[in-house]
């Protein structure tokens, strides 16, 4: 199977792709791949994969039912949405591995997100991970955000409806920067 094949699946399988896909669709498709909510990769990985399946002399609907000319035409407007709208800006946060929580261990908590830790993943599309240190156990999520500050979000039960946020940056600008690029409300701690 091409390499490309899982991309392509990703893109075109919510498409309703039996009528023709009109310029708002691919435009909003085009941005939702750059603001990586919906679909989590890189954009240049989507991007590559269009362009590589475009290329392809294989079918490239997901099933026998789709139309090979609509999969076409949708990525070859997809594409040319996305050049329009080079160069990326970087996403608005990238995970970090948990292991990162080491370095914000021990950072002030600067903010709380009222929200179970559930509601959580599926908002910024990131698991939490388990961790444990120095005979502590909890479960966090390690962020950088596009404008550089290292956030931690910290549980310690994946039932409480309380996300602390560590962070050794400025505590006002980095809640503020965390909203802008979440969408997720901050508490001051």
């Amino acid at each position: 199977m091409a390499w490309w094949r899982g991309y392509i699946n990703q893109i075109t399988y919510g498409a309703d792709l039996r009528a023709p896909v009109d310029d708002f669709r691919v435009h909003r498709l085009a941005d939702e791949l750059i603001r990586q909510r919906i679909f989590t990769l890189p954009v240049a990985d989507y991007y590559n994969a269009a362009t590589e399946a475009l290329r392809s002399s294989e079918r490239l609907g997901f099933d026998d039912d789709a139309d090979e000319g609509a999969v076409r035409d949708l990525l070859a407007r997809l594409i040319a949405a996305l050049d329009e709208r080079k160069p990326w800006p970087d996403p608005p946060y990238t995970d970090l591995p948990a292991d990162e929580w080491r370095s914000l261990q021990d950072a002030p908590v600067i903010g709380r997100i009222s929200k179970r830790p559930m509601n959580l993943v599926g908002h910024l599309n990131q698991r939490f991970s388990e961790y444990e240190l120095d005979g502590q156990v909890g479960q966090v999520i390690v962020l950088r955000l596009r404008t550089g500050q290292k956030v931690g979000l910290r549980v310690s039960s994946l039932r409480e409806s309380n996300v602390q946020i560590h962070s050794t940056a400025d505590p006002e600008t980095t809640r503020q920067d965390f909203h802008d690029l979440t969408g997720l409300d901050v508490e001051p701690a």
